[in-house]
């Protein structure tokens, strides 16, 4: 399946290749974790590319955003933005009505063959709703699934606490959601990524720790992590001659499952499956 590259040096190879085409992500994390920062490189990665890139501002200004993303050395920025390689509209982060045909209208109309859209941050356009309100947030997700691959960024709550609907309902509807951290234990592990979810993908599971470098953005530090994490390709056969067991003796359903989790390269596939041929065969 198609990917659309993340622009994070790292990040694909945990997400199975990048994002699915025409999905929403949401990337959760305090203030100062790199959220902006992630948006940008997204935006970025689409400019070279070709790609139409939209950002939606409820916190930035067009000067702000300049300045800081000239402070890690993309000066280029700025003549993206001023010849509309990246489109930035903002608004005031009290005005909640947006979540309604008003910002869509803005999105389609700006909208290109491909397009990257980036809202950030996604918070203060439902911190007034309540669960009650999801349906609203759905139908939006989906018109802008229809035009774009696009990332919301969500506010973690001070308490860290994630169950609030301005939290919870933005993961829950978003097809990936990505939680960046600052655990402050070091330079070394002071900032960690996690993948919650990817829905319709395979995608790395555990914490990966991450930086903030000058020039690069952020940086996921998968090295040996991932390697850990992915085995070697696994020879289905010789598990099932190892049980004594042909493929003749096994539910197609089943072993066309097998398989799949045999080539996944999942940590224990190997294990697993022992354990799987061994309920058959002693049934």
């Amino acid at each position: 399946m198609e990917r659309i590259d993340t622009g994070i040096i790292g990040l694909n190879e945990l997400l199975d290749g990048g994002f699915l085409p025409n999905s929403v992500v949401a990337v959760l994390g305090s203030s100062g974790v790199g959220k902006t920062i992630f948006s940008i490189q997204y935006l970025l990665s689409g400019v070279q590319r070709g790609d139409r890139c939209i950002y939606i501002s409820f916190d930035l200004e067009k000067e702000d955003i300049i300045k800081q993303m000239s402070s890690l050395g993309w000066t280029e920025i700025a003549d993206y933005i001023e010849n509309g390689k990246i489109y930035v509209k903002s608004f005031f982060a009290e005005n909640v009505s947006f979540v309604n045909n008003d910002l869509l209208n803005i999105l389609v109309s700006e909208a290109g063959i491909s397009t990257r859209i980036v809202i950030d941050s996604f918070t203060p356009m439902i911190s007034s709703f309540n669960l009650e309100s999801r349906n609203d947030i759905k139908w939006f997700f989906q018109r802008v699934r229809e035009i774009s691959t696009a990332i919301i960024t969500v506010e973690e709550p001070l308490d860290g606490k994630i169950d609030d609907p301005s939290v919870s309902i933005p993961i829950f509807l978003s097809d990936t959601a990505i939680h960046l951290k600052n655990i402050g234990y070091g330079e070394a592990f002071s900032r960690t990524l996690k993948i919650i979810k990817h829905r319709g993908s395979w995608h790395a599971e555990g914490i990966f720790p991450y930086k903030i470098l000058k020039g690069i953005g952020l940086f996921v530090e998968t090295g040996d992590i991932l390697e850990e994490l992915v085995e070697e390709k696994i020879d289905l056969d010789e598990i099932l001659r190892d049980h004594g067991v042909s493929r003749e003796n096994i539910d197609p359903f089943l072993l066309r499952r097998l398989e799949i989790l045999a080539n996944s390269g999942q940590k224990n596939a190997k294990e697993v499956i022992s354990n799987i041929i061994e309920r058959v065969v002693g049934k």
